[in-house]
C-alpha cells in the first residue's frame, strides 16, 4: 500500500501528541494545565528491565540436558509471569537421584524458551528492577570463597554487560560458568561470601512537552497528551530528534540556496529555513553557530553523509548521534521548497516552533514534522482556521488514492525524493529483481522515464 504525505500545510489545525516515559514513572502535570515546548511531563528514575538468560543446563547441573528434557523440566510457558525466586525448572538426575531445581532470578515475564541451547529468557519487570546484583558465584562455581579471584574474569570496577561470564571453573562434565545477571558495575569480589556485586547505574529519564499547549489528558504513570492549535508541515526525510526555537528564514526565495555566510552567532538556539538546499559547509556553520536545526528543500547526498560521517539509512532516522535536526520538505540534491510551504515559513518567520526529524517510510509511517503554535500569520487571536483543515493527530489519516494519473513520489532508497505520475496501477503481484513478488505501480518520471516500483515505495501527494 502507497503511503500518504500531507503536501501543503495545515493551518490552524488541531494537533495532538501523546508524550510518554519508556519505563513507569511520575506524571508533574494535570489535566487542564498549560504547557510550554520545554515544560517536564513526566520523569522517571526506574531502571530499565534487563533481558535475563538463564542456563538451564548450568542452573540445574545437567550439562546434557536435552531439548525433550527442556520441556518436562520448565514450568512456565512463554508470556507468563513470573516472580522474583519462584522456581521455574525442575530436574530429577535419576530415579532415586536429587530434584534441582532453578528459581527466576527477577521478576518479570518469559519472552522465550530454547529447546536447542536449554535457556530462558525472562524480560524483567521495570518496577522491580534493583540498582544492584549479588551473584553467588562461589557456590555456582563449587569452589572455595578464598580462591574466587582466581576463577573471576573481572577485577573491581570493571564494567559487564549482562549475559557476560563472570567467572568459569572445571568440573567434571567440563567447564561450569557464572553469568552477570545486568549490565553495570563490578564494585566488589568477596572472598569471604564467594560473591560478587554488581551496581547498575541510574539514569533519569524525563520527557517534555515539545510544543507548547494544553494537558489535555494524563496518561498514569507514563506521561500526557498535549494539544494545540496550530500549523503543521509534514517533511519528507529528517535526521535529528525534537529541537524547538524561534525560525530564521535566510533566504527570500524557494528557489535559493542557504548562504553559510549569513549564519551569525545570533542564531543560537533557532531553526534556520532555506528555500532550495542547505550544503555541508552551511552545515556545519549551523551547528559551530548553535543552531537547533534547518528546513530545506533538499541536500546533497554526499554532503549530509560527510557531515553524519556515515552511511543513512533512508527508512529509519531520527537515532542519529548529533544534537541538531535536519528536514527535507522535498528530497535530495538541489530541489526548491513548496511555494505554499515557503510562504508559510516566511509568514512565522521569528516564532517558536518544534520540529522532529524522526523518518519512518515503512511500516507505521512517521513523518519529519514542523509544528507552529498559534494561529496562522495573518489571523489575530479569535481567527479561524482555512476552510477545510481537518483535526490532525485525533482523527485517523485517509488512505492514499493510488490511482492513474496520481500525482506521487518515490520514497525507495534508489530514487528516493524524485516525483512522477502513476500511468497504471497493476492488479496482479510482480516479480522484482529480488524474486520476490509484490504490488507494484507503474510512474512516468519527470524525466520521461517510465518506471515499475513497489507500491510501498511510493507516496501519493
Amino acid at each position: 500500500m502507497a503511503i500518504a504525505r500531507q503536501l501543503r500545510p495545515l493551518k490552524g489545525t488541531i494537533i495532538r501528541r501523546e508524550r510518554l516515559l519508556p519505563l513507569p514513572g511520575d506524571v508533574l502535570v494535570t489535566e487542564g494545565q498549560d504547557v510550554a515546548a520545554d515544560t517536564i511531563i513526566a520523569r522517571t528514575e526506574e531502571l530499565p528491565g534487563e533481558p535475563y538468560v538463564i542456563d538451564l543446563r548450568a542452573e540445574l547441573k545437567a550439562p546434557k540436558l536435552a531439548a525433550e528434557d527442556v520441556d518436562r523440566a520448565v514450568l512456565k510457558k512463554v508470556g507468563e509471569q513470573v516472580k522474583a525466586q519462584e522456581v521455574i525448572a525442575r530436574h530429577s538426575h535419576g530415579f532415586w537421584g536429587e530434584v534441582a531445581t532453578c528459581k527466576s532470578p527477577v521478576s518479570g515475564t518469559v519472552e522465550f524458551i530454547s529447546r536447542s541451547f536449554a535457556r530462558i529468557l525472562i524480560r524483567e519487570d521495570p518496577r522491580s528492577a534493583q540498582p544492584t546484583a549479588i551473584v553467588a558465584v562461589a557456590r555456582k562455581l563449587d569452589v572455595w570463597p578464598s580462591s574466587l579471584k582466581t576463577y573471576m574474569r573481572f577485577r573491581e570496577g570493571d564494567e559487564v554487560r549482562q549475559g557476560m561470564v563472570l567467572a568459569a571453573s572445571p568440573s567434571t562434565a567440563g567447564m561450569d560458568y557464572a553469568y552477570s545477571p545486568i549490565s553495570g558495575i563490578i564494585e566488589k569480589v568477596c572472598t569471604k561470601t564467594g560473591t560478587v556485586t554488581i551496581v547498575r547505574p541510574v539514569k533519569e529519564t524525563t520527557v517534555d512537552a515539545y510544543f507548547a499547549g494544553r494537558v489535555e489528558s494524563v496518561i498514569p504513570e507514563r506521561g500526557a497528551v498535549i494539544a494545540a492549535t496550530g500549523t503543521l508541515i509534514e517533511g519528507v526525510f529528517g535526521i535529528g530528534f525534537e529541537h524547538h526555537g524561534p525560525l530564521a528564514v535566510l533566504t527570500r526565495s524557494p528557489e535559493e540556496d542557504l548562504d553559510p555566510a549569513a549564519i551569525t552567532d545570533a542564531h543560537e538556539g533557532k531553526i534556520i529555513v532555506a528555500g532550495r538546499r542547505v550544503t555541508l559547509e552551511g552545515l556545519r556553520r549551523a551547528v559551530d553557530a548553535g543552531a537547533c536545526g534547518a528546513i530545506c528543500g533538499g541536500v546533497d547526498n554526499l554532503d549530509l553523509v560527510e557531515w553524519l560521517g556515515q552511511e543513512i539509512e533512508v527508512g529509519i532516522t531520527g537515532q542519529e548521534d548529533v544534537d541538531f535536526t535536519l528536514i527535507l520538505t522535498e528530497g535530495f540534491g538541489a530541489t526548491p521548497m513548496d511555494e505554499a510551504v515557503f510562504a508559510t515559513l516566511l509568514a512565522a518567520d521569528g516564532r517558536v516552533s518544534s520540529v522532529n526529524g524522526s523518518t519512518h517510510v515503512r511500516a507505521g509511517v512517521i513523518r519529519p514534522e514542523v509544528v507552529i503554535v498559534g494561529p496562522p500569520a495573518g489571523l489575530g487571536e479569535s481567527g479561524t482556521a482555512e476552510a477545510g483543515t481537518a483535526e490532525w493527530g485525533g482523527a485517523a489519516r485517509l488512505e492514499p488514492a493510488l490511482v492513474e494519473g496520481a500525482a506521487v513520489r518515490l520514497v525507495g532508497p534508489r530514487r528516493f525524493g524524485q516525483r512522477g505520475q502513476v500511468v497504471e496501477v497493476p492488479a496482479e503481484r510482480q516479480a522484482l529483481g529480488t524474486e520476490a513478488r509484490v504490488k507494484v505501480v507503474r510512474v512516468r518520471l519527470e524525466d520521461g522515464t517510465v518506471i515499475s516500483v513497489p507500491q510501498a515505495n511510493v507516496e501519493v501527494l
